[in-house]
Protein backbone atom coordinates (compact mmCIF):
# COMPACT_ATOMS: atom_id res chain seq x y z
CA UNK A 1 0.00 0.00 0.00
CA UNK A 2 2.59 2.31 0.59
CA UNK A 3 4.44 1.96 -2.74
CA UNK A 4 1.44 2.41 -4.51
CA UNK A 5 0.93 5.56 -2.60
CA UNK A 6 4.52 6.70 -3.10
CA UNK A 7 4.86 5.67 -6.76
CA UNK A 8 0.97 7.02 -7.31
CA UNK A 9 1.52 10.41 -5.67
CA UNK A 10 4.94 10.88 -7.45
CA UNK A 11 2.92 10.36 -10.68
CA UNK A 12 0.31 12.19 -9.72
CA UNK A 13 2.63 15.25 -9.14
CA UNK A 14 4.33 15.29 -12.24
CA UNK A 15 1.08 15.29 -14.05
CA UNK A 16 -0.15 18.18 -12.45
CA UNK A 17 3.01 20.39 -12.68
CA UNK A 18 3.18 19.05 -16.41
CA UNK A 19 -0.80 20.75 -16.68
CA UNK A 20 -0.84 23.20 -14.33
CA UNK A 21 2.48 25.05 -14.07
CA UNK A 22 2.22 26.79 -17.37
CA UNK A 23 -1.15 28.04 -16.24
CA UNK A 24 -0.06 29.33 -12.90
CA UNK A 25 3.00 30.81 -14.08
CA UNK A 26 0.61 33.36 -16.43
CA UNK A 27 -1.72 33.77 -13.48
CA UNK A 28 1.17 34.79 -11.17
CA UNK A 29 2.62 37.02 -14.18
CA UNK A 30 -0.62 38.59 -14.66
CA UNK A 31 -1.37 39.57 -10.66
CA UNK A 32 2.38 40.91 -10.50
CA UNK A 33 1.01 43.50 -13.34
CA UNK A 34 -1.88 44.20 -11.94
CA UNK A 35 -0.27 45.26 -8.84
CA UNK A 36 1.99 47.15 -10.37
CA UNK A 37 -0.03 49.08 -12.03
CA UNK A 38 -2.48 49.80 -8.98
CA UNK A 39 0.44 51.16 -7.36
CA UNK A 40 1.05 53.57 -10.03
CA UNK A 41 -2.38 54.21 -10.24
CA UNK A 42 -2.27 55.08 -6.65
CA UNK A 43 0.87 56.99 -6.65
CA UNK A 44 -1.10 59.14 -9.53
CA UNK A 45 -4.25 59.71 -7.57
CA UNK A 46 -2.13 60.90 -4.68
CA UNK A 47 -0.30 63.43 -6.96
CA UNK A 48 -3.70 64.49 -8.38
CA UNK A 49 -5.11 65.35 -4.81
CA UNK A 50 -1.68 67.18 -3.88
CA UNK A 51 -2.59 69.49 -6.79
CA UNK A 52 -5.85 69.91 -5.85
CA UNK A 53 -4.65 71.17 -2.53
CA UNK A 54 -2.37 73.70 -4.13
CA UNK A 55 -4.50 74.61 -6.77
CA UNK A 56 -7.58 75.11 -3.98
CA UNK A 57 -4.43 77.15 -1.67
CA UNK A 58 -3.45 79.38 -4.11
CA UNK A 59 -6.16 81.92 -4.55
CA UNK A 60 -5.26 82.27 -0.13
CA UNK A 61 -1.98 82.57 -0.49
CA UNK A 62 -0.41 85.62 -2.31
CA UNK A 63 3.17 84.60 -1.31
CA UNK A 64 2.49 81.48 -3.53
CA UNK A 65 0.49 83.46 -6.44
CA UNK A 66 3.35 85.77 -6.33
CA UNK A 67 6.10 82.97 -6.62
CA UNK A 68 4.32 80.82 -9.75
CA UNK A 69 4.02 84.07 -11.82
CA UNK A 70 7.38 84.96 -11.32
CA UNK A 71 8.74 81.78 -12.40
CA UNK A 72 6.11 80.43 -15.19
CA UNK A 73 5.21 84.32 -16.48
CA UNK A 74 8.59 86.01 -15.53
CA UNK A 75 6.91 88.63 -13.79
CA UNK A 76 8.30 90.75 -10.94
CA UNK A 77 7.14 93.45 -8.77
CA UNK A 78 8.73 96.64 -9.34
CA UNK A 79 9.65 97.72 -6.25
CA UNK A 80 11.48 94.63 -5.69
CA UNK A 81 15.62 93.79 -7.03
CA UNK A 82 15.90 90.30 -8.86
CA UNK A 83 19.07 88.83 -9.33
CA UNK A 84 19.37 86.01 -11.64
CA UNK A 85 22.26 83.74 -11.49
CA UNK A 86 22.87 81.68 -14.90
CA UNK A 87 25.79 80.15 -13.40
CA UNK A 88 23.30 77.67 -10.83
CA UNK A 89 20.45 75.78 -12.28
CA UNK A 90 17.14 77.11 -11.85
CA UNK A 91 15.52 76.39 -8.70
CA UNK A 92 11.99 74.07 -8.75
CA UNK A 93 8.75 75.75 -9.57
CA UNK A 94 6.95 76.75 -6.00
CA UNK A 95 4.10 74.79 -5.52
CA UNK A 96 5.52 71.39 -6.97
CA UNK A 97 3.46 68.28 -5.39
CA UNK A 98 6.22 65.78 -4.40
CA UNK A 99 4.24 62.83 -2.88
CA UNK A 100 5.34 59.36 -1.68
CA UNK A 101 6.02 56.41 -3.82
CA UNK A 102 3.92 53.80 -3.33
CA UNK A 103 5.08 50.02 -2.39
CA UNK A 104 5.91 48.27 -5.60
CA UNK A 105 5.16 44.46 -5.64
CA UNK A 106 8.26 41.84 -6.17
CA UNK A 107 8.02 39.95 -9.39
CA UNK A 108 7.19 36.03 -9.13
CA UNK A 109 9.58 33.53 -8.15
CA UNK A 110 11.83 33.08 -10.97
CA UNK A 111 12.29 29.29 -10.72
CA UNK A 112 8.42 29.03 -10.96
CA UNK A 113 8.83 31.17 -14.67
CA UNK A 114 11.86 29.15 -15.89
CA UNK A 115 9.89 25.72 -15.16
CA UNK A 116 6.58 26.84 -16.53
CA UNK A 117 8.64 27.92 -19.64
CA UNK A 118 10.29 24.31 -19.86
CA UNK A 119 7.31 23.02 -19.37
CA UNK A 120 5.51 24.58 -21.75
CA UNK A 121 7.31 23.02 -24.73
CA UNK A 122 5.14 20.62 -25.99
CA UNK A 123 7.63 18.00 -26.56
CA UNK A 124 8.94 18.00 -22.60
CA UNK A 125 5.17 18.25 -21.74
CA UNK A 126 4.24 14.79 -23.68
CA UNK A 127 7.68 13.31 -22.40
CA UNK A 128 6.06 14.45 -18.84
CA UNK A 129 2.65 12.97 -19.24
CA UNK A 130 3.66 9.94 -21.20
CA UNK A 131 5.58 9.13 -17.83
CA UNK A 132 3.12 9.75 -15.26
CA UNK A 133 1.01 7.91 -17.00
CA UNK A 134 3.63 5.08 -17.04
CA UNK A 135 4.24 5.68 -13.76
CA UNK A 136 0.45 5.02 -12.82
CA UNK A 137 0.28 2.26 -14.73
CA UNK A 138 2.97 0.91 -13.01
CA UNK A 139 1.73 1.56 -9.21
CA UNK A 140 -1.84 -0.65 -10.06
CA UNK A 141 0.32 -3.48 -11.76
CA UNK A 142 3.12 -3.46 -9.32
CA UNK A 143 0.71 -3.02 -6.12
CA UNK A 144 -2.63 -4.19 -6.74
CA UNK A 145 -5.50 -4.38 -4.51
CA UNK A 146 -5.97 -6.41 -1.39
CA UNK A 147 -9.16 -8.16 -2.53
CA UNK A 148 -7.97 -9.16 -6.01
CA UNK A 149 -5.26 -11.34 -3.99
CA UNK A 150 -7.86 -12.23 -1.87
CA UNK A 151 -10.36 -13.57 -4.20
CA UNK A 152 -8.44 -16.71 -6.08
CA UNK A 153 -7.19 -17.92 -2.75
CA UNK A 154 -11.23 -17.75 -1.34
CA UNK A 155 -11.82 -19.70 -4.56
CA UNK A 156 -9.65 -22.66 -3.92
CA UNK A 157 -11.58 -23.29 -0.31
CA UNK A 158 -13.75 -26.18 -0.70
CA UNK A 159 -17.15 -25.14 0.57
CA UNK A 160 -18.43 -27.19 3.69
CA UNK A 161 -21.74 -27.82 4.20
Amino acid sequence: MVGFCLLAGAALAVFAAALLLPDYARMLRAEYELARQEAVIADLEALIEANRRLIDALPESPVLTKRLAMHQLGLWPEDEVVVLNGTRPAPPPPGVALVGRHERPKPPSPWVLTTAARVSNPRTRRGLLLLAAAALVAAVLLFPARDARAAPRQARQPVRR
